[in-house]
C-alpha cells in the first residue's frame, strides 16, 4: 500500500494559517489597545491642561479684584492699560506665570460701582508646541450693601426738636467738620413709615434729601428748610426735588456674636480694660467712676442685658483702638458718655439685637460712632454735636442738636463677586 504523501503538507499549511490569523487577531486587539490607551492618554493630558487652565482664569480674576479695590481712583496704575473692545473702553492686563502658562484680564467700568471683569487662562497644550488650551470666565462684581448711606435711617417716625437743630453730611477722609471747608448736603434723612407727618423737622435745617415711605409727608415749621448750601442760605421750606416718598428698605436684625459665651472683661482699680478680642457681660450699670471702660484694642462687647452710664462715668476708647458695643437690653449712655479718641466714627458701633427696644444718648462728650439698632427708640439729646450715622426703629434729636453724617462711613470697601459664568 501507498503512503498518502500529501496530507502532511496540508496539516502544515492549515497550522500555519490558524497561526497566522491568530496572529493578526491578537495583533488587531493589540493595536485597538494601545489606540485606546493613547487615547485615554490623550484625554487626561488634555483634561489636565483644560483643569489647570481655570485656576488661571481665577488668578486673573483676583489681580483684577484687587486692582479695583487698591486703585480704585487710578485705572491704569501697576501695569493695566486703557483700551477698547468691541467698541467698549476697558483696561486690561497680561501676566505671564512660571510654568509657562498666562492670563489675559480686561476689566469693563472699571471706577464705577458694578464692573465686569473677563479672565481668560492659557495653559501649554501638552500635545501640540506653542499651543494652548483657554477657558474664559465672566464676573460681574459690586460693592458690598452698606447700612449707613444716610444720616438718620428709621422704620419709624424721626423728630428734629429745638431751636435750630441741623442735619448735615462732612467727609472725614478729607479731614474735620468744617462749615466752610467740609461741609455738604448729603446728611439725608430717611423712614419707612408712611404716616403723616413721619419725619417732623420743625424749624430744623436739613442740608440733604429727606424720604418717607409711600404717602407718607414731611413736617416743617415756618422756619424748616431741607435742601443744599445756597438754598439755606436764602430760603426756608423744601427745596424742589429734594423729597420723595419712595423709601422701602427692610433693615437686617442683628444677631450676638458667633462662639460665646465670652469670658468677663479684666477690671483692675474699678476700670474694666478691653483689648482686643470679644468678652461678655450680663449687664453693665455705672454711675461714680470716671473711667469705668477703657478701650486700647480693637474690642467687642457683649452686654446681654441693659447698659448704663450716668454721674462721671464713660468710656474711654484710646486712639488706633476701636468698640463694638452690643447691647440686648436698653441703653442709656449719660454722664461722660462715648470719648472716641480716634476721631473717626467707624471705630466706636452700637449695635442693638431686636431685644434693645430703646436707646438713649446725653452724656456730655460728643457723639462719635455709628448706632445699628433696627427696633430701637433712640434719642439723642443735649448740647454736644453727633458726628457719624444712625439706623433705629425711631429717632428723637433734642436739644437743637447738629447731626453730621460722616460720608466715609458709606465708602464701600472691596467688591463681591455677584454673578459668575464660564463662557
Amino acid at each position: 500500500m501507498k503512503a498518502n504523501l500529501s496530507s502532511k503538507p496540508r496539516e502544515l499549511g492549515s497550522v500555519l494559517m490558524i497561526v497566522l490569523f491568530t496572529s493578526m487577531a491578537i495583533g488587531i486587539v493589540l493595536a485597538s489597545v494601545l489606540t485606546l490607551v493613547s487615547s485615554r492618554y490623550k484625554l487626561s493630558l488634555r483634561s489636565l491642561g483644560w483643569n489647570a487652565a481655570l485656576p488661571v482664569a481665577e488668578a486673573g480674576l483676583e489681580e483684577a479684584l484687587s486692582h479695583l479695590h487698591t486703585d480704585s481712583n487710578n485705572p491704569t496704575g501697576n501695569g493695566w492699560t486703557a483700551t477698547t473692545m468691541s467698541g467698549h473702553p476697558v483696561h486690561t492686563k497680561t501676566r505671564f506665570l512660571p510654568d509657562g502658562s498666562y492670563y489675559y484680564v480686561a476689566i469693563h467700568k472699571a471706577s464705577s460701582t458694578n464692573p465686569v471683569v473677563y479672565s481668560s487662562g492659557f495653559t501649554p497644550s501638552p500635545l501640540e508646541a506653542n499651543q494652548y488650551i483657554s477657558r474664559l470666565i465672566e464676573v460681574d462684581a459690586s460693592n458690598p450693601w452698606n447700612l449707613f448711606t444716610k444720616a438718620i435711617a428709621a422704620t419709624g417716625s424721626i423728630t428734629l426738636n429745638g431751636t435750630t437743630p441741623e442735619v448735615d453730611s462732612f467727609d472725614s477722609r478729607i479731614g474735620g467738620y468744617d462749615t466752610t471747608t467740609n461741609r455738604h448736603a448729603n446728611g439725608g434723612l430717611a423712614t419707612d413709615s408712611m404716616a403723616s407727618g413721619a419725619i417732623a423737622i420743625g424749624n430744623g435745617n436739613v442740608y440733604g434729601t429727606v424720604a418717607t415711605g409711600p404717602g407718607g409727608t414731611v413736617a416743617l415749621g415756618p422756619n424748616g428748610s431741607v435742601g443744599d448750601e445756597a438754598w439755606h442760605a436764602g430760603y426756608d421750606g423744601v427745596q424742589p426735588g429734594w423729597t420723595n416718598d419712595t423709601m422701602n428698605v427692610a433693615f437686617p436684625t442683628n444677631a450676638p456674636p458667633r462662639g460665646g459665651p465670652f469670658a468677663a472683661p479684666a477690671v483692675t482699680e474699678g476700670v474694666m480694660y478691653l483689648g482686643n478680642g470679644t468678652s461678655q457681660l450680663s449687664s453693665f450699670h455705672e454711675s461714680g467712676n470716671s473711667t469705668p471702660i477703657v478701650v486700647t484694642g480693637h474690642a467687642t462687647l457683649y452686654v446681654t442685658g441693659d447698659f448704663s452710664l450716668a454721674g462721671q462715668s464713660q468710656v474711654i476708647i484710646k486712639p488706633g483702638a476701636s468698640l463694638t458695643l452690643i447691647i440686648g437690653g436698653s441703653a442709656s449712655l449719660a454722664g461722660g458718655g462715648v470719648v472716641n479718641g480716634t476721631g473717626n466714627a467707624a471705630n466706636f458701633s452700637l449695635v442693638g439685637l431686636s431685644s434693645n427696644t430703646e436707646i438713649t444718648y446725653t452724656g456730655t462728650s460728643e457723639f462719635v460712632g455709628t448706632v445699628n439698632a433696627p427696633q430701637a427708640a433712640f434719642k439723642l439729646a443735649g448740647t454736644v454735636d453727633a458726628y457719624g450715622a444712625a439706623v433705629v426703629g425711631s429717632a428723637v434729636i433734642d436739644g437743637g442738636i447738629r447731626f453730621h453724617y460722616d460720608e466715609s462711613l458709606a465708602k464701600a470697601t472691596g467688591f463681591v463677586v455677584t454673578y459668575w459664568k464660564e463662557l
